[in-house]
Order: structure tokens, then C-alpha cells, then sequence
């Protein structure tokens, strides 16, 4: 129960207005997105999304050294194709 609490506690902060981080490992693993008709990196829509909810996005292909001026970091790994 505790550990649902914080875990309802560690969203519900998120859910605030964030400085947020993506760090976007692979620039060159690009997909087709026919909704707009365009080639978007891995990291587009949760930067849309997260921008939506007003939250403070950086996003880039480095990793900072200090990471304590960010709410919250998403690492975009790439993702697997055949």
C-alpha cells in the first residue's frame, strides 16, 4: 500500500508543469508517421505530448553531466526493426 502511495505521489508530481529532458540516443532511427506525412525521430511524440501538458522540454543527443536542473529524463533508445 505505501509503495502505491508513492508511486500515485512520484505521477501525480510529474503531472505537474516539468523541466523535462529527452535525450534522443539514436537521431538516425527514423519511422514514417502518416499522420504527418512526414520521417520523426523516436522522442516526437512524447515531446508533443509532454509540451501538451505544459511542461519545460529539452531534448538532444548529448547527455548533460548535471542532470539536477531536470524533473524528469526520458532516454530514447531507439527502437527495433527487422
Amino acid at each position: 500500500m505505501k509503495l502505491m502511495l508513492l508511486t500515485l505521489l512520484a505521477v501525480s508530481g510529474l503531472c505537474l508543469a516539468s523541466n523535462v529532458l529527452i535525450f534522443n540516443y539514436d537521431q538516425v532511427d527514423l519511422i514514417y508517421d502518416t499522420a504527418l506525412g512526414d520521417s520523426i525521430d523516436t522522442g516526437y511524440w512524447v515531446e508533443q505530448t509532454l509540451l501538451a501538458l505544459g511542461d519545460t522540454v529539452d531534448s538532444g543527443t548529448t547527455l548533460p553531466a548535471d542532470l539536477s536542473s531536470y524533473d524528469a529524463v526520458f532516454m530514447m533508445m531507439g527502437m527495433y526493426t527487422c
